[in-house]
């Protein structure tokens, strides 16, 4: 399994300020697409959120999350990669 496929498998990440980043193939048309990889960024009322295409590494994932200043959530994004790449 790829990173790609374990990340489109999850439900989503939240922090304990109730900002959730979600993964999916779905772009704004919401028509599943083989090759691409969406980050959505929900921040509630608070502030919006962002929705990005982007390539599917740690590295694009780190840069938009701590670009939102989401340090919390990237870190509880990233011990998750990191579990399941020990398990893989």
């Amino acid at each position: 399994m790829e990173l790609r496929e374990f990340l489109l498998q999850q439900r989503g990440f939240a922090d304990d300020n109730e900002n959730k980043v979600y993964f999916t193939d779905r772009g704004l048309s919401q028509e599943p697409e083989d090759n691409e990889f969406w980050i959505f960024l929900d921040e509630g009322l608070r502030c919006g959120g962002t929705a990005r295409k982007i390539p599917c590494d740690k590295e694009h994932i780190q840069e938009v999350l701590l670009g939102c200043g989401k340090n919390n959530l990237w870190q509880k994004v990233l011990k998750h990669i990191e579990v399941w790449e020990k398990e893989k």
